[in-house]
């Protein structure tokens, strides 16, 4: 049984995501690359991979849409079909990880089964916006104007009906995070769900953001999948930094967060959910104490800081 297999979505900077590629060792990989991204580009990215390398058809994907789900589902598809790995985890092009592999592969030993997703019941306070002071549930309540997957935006405002909806009544809202590690029953589980429950899916697919919330939400509704629904999870396995004035995206790191990352490499484990510990929240400001296996962003004109990483945390 192969412990982990890894999901890839990269739209950029080709010199990192090979580097990223290298540094997954002998894991094998599913690595999508954006439609958008220009032809030299995903050349740079795909020519020469490894053959522990599978290339998912590309489609075009932008942040806020449905479109990064479907790329999601597909590689995701491509690694449990390809791939018998107890484990998928589902990273970005510009993430890179703090732990040797086997060191990653022996701390997901305890997580057997289990999938690892920071996630939290809807409504959630840091999803309030001046606007919409509800905890995210504007998100879900009303229908957002798609073409292609991608939601409509006029002057940088995502256009929606002015009217209410319901939310689906087998759905339990989760706020989660876009990067995670799918246990391979759950991996299977959305698959089934997404074939089962064609309108589960065209509400998601006219939802805001929804690769923050499909997948917990899904795989976190007792009525969709009983006992095996997902257990709330107050820490990821992704380090990121927030304190950037772009709201919403972590910014990108350098050897000044060398520190830091030391630290969420050597913090303590998390607690299993579903556990009393492993269900506590993190107090809003307080840095997270538990244990980080990737991070992310990095970029290769900035490659300081990796070098770092491997010099002192991987080696």
């Amino acid at each position: 049984m192969t412990p982990l297999a890894v999901v890839i979505l990269a739209h950029a900077d080709p010199v990192h995501l090979r580097r990223l590629i290298t540094a997954l060792d002998d894991t094998p990989v599913v690595l999508h690359c954006d439609a958008r991204t220009d032809d030299r580009s995903f050349a740079a990215m795909v020519d020469g991979l490894p053959g522990r390398v599978r290339v998912a058809p590309r489609q075009r994907t932008t942040v806020t849409s449905w479109s990064l789900v479907t790329a999601e589902l597909q590689a995701l598809k491509i690694a449990t079909t390809w791939t018998d790995a107890r484990h998928i985890a589902v990273l970005s092009g510009a993430d890179y990880p703090l732990l040797p592999m086997a060191d990653i592969v022996q701390e997901l030993r305890a997580w057997d089964g289990l999938t690892w997703i920071e996630n939290t019941p809807v409504p959630v306070a840091s999803w309030d916006t001046a606007r919409h002071p509800d905890g995210g549930l504007w998100r879900f309540q009303h229908r957002f104007l798609t073409r292609a997957h991608q939601v409509l935006y006029w002057r940088d405002v995502p256009l929606r009906f002015p009217w209410k909806r319901s939310v689906p009544e087998d759905l339990s809202l989760r706020a989660a995070s876009q990067w995670k590690i799918y246990s391979r029953a759950h991996a299977r589980a959305l698959h089934r769900l997404v074939d089962q429950r064609p309108d589960l899916v065209r509400f998601w697919s006219t939802t805001l953001v929804p690769d923050e919330s499909f997948a917990a939400s899904m795989l976190g509704s007792p009525k969709l999948l009983g006992g095996d629904a997902l257990a709330p999870c107050p820490s990821g396995a992704w380090y990121m930094n927030w304190d950037n004035d772009r709201p919403g995206h972590p910014r990108w790191l350098s050897d000044n967060d060398f520190d830091q990352l030391k630290s969420a490499r050597w913090a303590p484990h998390l607690p299993l959910p579903g556990t009393t510990a492993g269900t506590l929240p993190i107090p809003d400001g307080e840095p997270t104490p538990y244990r980080k296996l990737f991070a992310r962003k990095f970029r290769s004109s900035d490659p300081t800081v990796v070098d770092q990483v491997d010099a002192e945390l991987r080696s």
